[in-house]
């Protein structure tokens, strides 16, 4: 009988597995959440037989989502996963489904993501979750670095989750925005994005970022992004030389080091606002 019972749970997890799923595509995105509690209720929500699979690192905060993509899409498995009460890359949670959450569930909500959700239905968001550390933009302005800030960011997630894939693909994107901007930085900039696309394994794409971000640094200091831009040191990598990088929230999430050293870093120096400053990592 137990042995027949394992077999019957061998199987259903081979059914569930991301390779059986036909027309398999694979993202990452950033879903909010704290606890082993919340892992399994995002999963939950996240995976659907013959569907989609869904798998959330509570340390990273970070879920690798394989779906059939002729019979879903990410945003359709996002909307579910905020219905359970979690905000996402796609949709805020309903102010309802967050309060129904158990108390060591209830993660940190930015006010504007309160007051952006309500009761009963998700929101939809552009740019990612927002962050109780990172101000909403500043109104009445602009920057040139504004438009491609997103993609950098997003490329800086796929890395500290550690998708080579994802990583590539966002790296190409990125190269061709900034191929469309003038400025000798952006230029710049493009040719290492290019660099990190061609990059063969996750840590040629490390290497490839910190070059990239050297120079994305150097734009965005030039172009005064509206919103707040952290500019964040890892001191171990690259044999303890040390490596930066551009982050939209105060909180470390190292990418040259992803899980393994998820919060090794500091905040040197704040890009764009009135609160812009420059902070000492000796």
């Amino acid at each position: 009988m137990k042995i027949t019972l394992l077999l019957s749970m061998l199987l259903h997890i081979g059914n569930m597995a991301p390779a059986q799923l036909p027309n398999a595509k694979t993202e990452t995105f950033r879903i909010a959440g704290n606890c082993g509690m919340c892992k399994q209720t995002i999963e939950a929500a996240g995976t659907r037989k013959g569907e989609s699979v869904l798998s959330w690192n509570a340390d990273t905060h970070f879920a690798e989502l394989t779906y059939d993509s002729a019979a879903t899409t990410a945003d359709v498995v996002l909307k579910r996963v905020a219905y359970a009460g979690y905000d996402n890359e796609h949709y805020l949670a309903p102010a309802e489904a967050y309060a129904a959450l158990k108390n060591c569930c209830q993660y940190e909500r930015a006010p504007q993501a309160t007051a952006l959700t309500t009761n009963s239905d998700p929101a939809r968001v552009e740019h990612g979750i927002p962050h109780a550390d990172h101000p909403s933009p500043t109104t009445g302005h602009h920057s040139p670095v504004d438009g491609v800030l997103p993609s950098y960011f997003k490329l800086k997630d796929a890395l500290v989750a550690g998708n080579a894939k994802n990583v590539s693909a966002v790296a190409a994107d990125l190269s061709k925005q900034l191929e469309g901007l003038s400025a000798p930085e952006a230029k710049e900039a493009a040719t290492h994005a290019a660099a990190v696309a061609k990059a063969k394994t996750l840590e040629d794409q490390r290497v490839r970022f910190a070059a990239l971000s050297e120079s994305l640094y150097r734009f965005t200091k030039t172009n005064s992004p509206s919103s707040l831009v952290y500019y964040q040191h890892c001191p171990m990598y690259n044999k303890g030389k040390g490596a930066n990088w551009l982050s939209n929230e105060k909180a470390i999430r190292n990418p040259y080091y992803g899980d393994q050293m998820l919060t090794c870093g500091s905040v040197v120096e704040t890009l764009g606002g009135k609160d812009a400053e420059t902070h000492s990592h000796e």
